[in-house]
């Protein structure tokens, strides 16, 4: 019953401040203005995707009679599909390019990067619901928060509502309840919107309805929990100081440090102590692999990669002396061989280069001790399918595909060409049998996985704010 009186006071309260409410409405307008420029962006981001996928299926359909290897390297195009929830945090997806070229001798990176292409006036594709809700939420707390304490206490109304029977922990608690209830109000609106508008609009981009629904509900609870930290916080830092005027100044202070510094610090930071190596560097570097590699023709690791070759493209086992005397395409063997010995070489260049991402993630997420607005940037990307890890799928993925094409190719020379070098032309109909590229990005559950840690630690906070605030309010309020 008093909690029920203490949270209809608090909600009049909130109705005749014009800050509180001024402030509701700006947020809900850079909301509708973050989904709107989310959703073109994106809707349109995806209409590229699919009319290119299109179109270089035709393109490669209709080549006509052409040798098999210079088709491997005219090849084809893996396109990355946006992912539904890109328009509530697109992540990085504007920085890792959205094409990779699956050609024949190379692993190449993805281009078309949105980001590079932007003209000056699309800065907005930069502007999310996420960048609303991690930057402006936390004000919208504090404007409603920073008094609830403090300025009762210069009011001289804590200590008629304390005499009235209100306990300390029983007007806190009222009070958590009005403010973190109003923001998450907020954050459901835009998050079930965003999912909504984010359900329709699915395609043929791999994602499941139900796979959606799952990534919406668990970003309602990551920033949930990060409301609840908000709010704890606010109440605690306007319950210690004597002045309402102080505790807002102390946490515009530490907001500007947590929320809008600390995160720009950390990547900064990461990209110092581990630096993303340049593009002149990385290949630079590969190619030394490649050549480090790359056993003699002669050698006994060279015949065994050979006889691998040749038994995966007959289907069956060698006997021990048909090697040499097999009618097949030489050329397309060795071409073959060559891709089979250079993929371990990839592989590994691209596995240093992701790992190298991970431990810039692993360092920032420890700077997340000092600000939970990290740990929630990396969840909130996971969750929306736009960090780096499911690019990294999206490369594996790639990889495979470009493997199984130039795969596709040199067997078709190799056993349909032989003693016809490179003069051998594959007829039209062959290219309708090289397979597809048929992306599945990964589940919320892998991303959940993988974000565990971050996770723990905005659990950490949200818990420990909690019980500082009851602690504190039990034990060391002043009426």
């Amino acid at each position: 019953m008093m909690i029920g009186a203490i949270i209809g006071k608090e909600l009049t309260e909130i109705r005749r401040d014009g800050r509180a409410l001024g402030l509701l409405g700006i947020v809900g307008l850079l909301l509708v203005l973050g989904l709107t420029t989310g959703l073109a962006t994106e809707n349109a981001r995806e209409r590229e995707v699919l009319q290119a996928q299109a179109d270089d299926s035709a393109v490669f359909l209709e080549q006509g009679e052409k040798n098999p290897h210079s088709a491997a390297h005219f090849s084809r195009m893996a396109h990355k599909p946006v992912a539904p929830l890109a328009s509530f945090d697109p992540g990085v997806s504007s920085y890792m390019g959205q094409v990779i070229w699956l050609e024949a001798h190379s692993r190449n990176p993805a281009m078309f990067r949105a980001a590079e292409d932007a003209p000056e006036l699309s800065r907005l594709e930069n502007f999310s619901i996420a960048g609303v809700l991690t930057l402006i939420l936390p004000l919208l707390v504090v404007l409603m928060g920073y008094g609830s304490i403090a300025g009762e206490r210069e009011r001289g109304t804590l200590r008629q509502l304390v005499g009235s029977g209100a306990s300390p922990i029983h007007l806190l608690l009222g009070k958590f309840i009005v403010i973190a209830g109003v923001a998450f109000a907020v954050l459901a609106a835009a998050v079930a919107i965003s999912t909504s508008f984010s359900l329709l609009s699915l395609s043929e981009s791999g994602f499941s309805g139900g796979d959606l629904v799952l990534r919406g509900l668990s970003l309602l609870f990551v920033y949930g929990l990060y409301i609840v930290c908000l709010t704890a916080v606010t109440l605690l830092v306007s319950m210690l100081v004597a002045e309402a005027r102080t505790a807002l100044l102390l946490l515009l202070g530490i907001w500007v440090v947590t929320v809008v510094g600390l995160p720009r610090l950390s990547a900064s930071i990461a990209e110092q102590v581990y630096p993303s190596p340049d593009s002149a560097t990385f290949w630079e570097d590969t190619r030394a692999s490649l050549q480090a590699n790359r056993p003699p023709s002669e050698s006994e690791d060279y015949v065994a990669v050979e006889r691998e070759v040749i038994e995966r493209a007959l289907g069956r086992e060698l006997r021990v002396d048909e090697l040499d005397d097999l009618e097949i395409n030489r050329g397309a063997l060795r071409l073959e061989v060559s891709e089979v010995i250079d993929q371990e070489a990839f592989n590994a260049a691209y596995a240093e280069l992701f790992a190298n991402y991970e431990k810039q993630k692993n360092l920032r997420r420890m700077l997340s001790v000092l600000s939970p607005t990290i740990a929630l940037q990396h969840l909130s990307r996971a969750y929306s399918g736009t960090d780096i890890g499911a690019h990294e799928h999206f490369s594996l993925e790639a990889e495979r595909q470009r493997n199984d094409i130039v795969r596709a190719m040199n067997e078709d020379m190799m056993l349909n060409g032989a003693g016809e070098s490179f003069g051998y032309l594959s007829p039209p109909e062959f290219w309708e049998t090289v397979p597809e590229f048929d992306y599945r990005p990964p589940s919320v559950a892998a991303a959940w996985s993988e974000s565990a840690r971050d996770l723990t630690i905005l659990l950490f906070w949200g818990l420990a704010a909690i019980a500082a605030m009851f602690w504190f309010g039990a034990n060391r309020t002043r009426v």
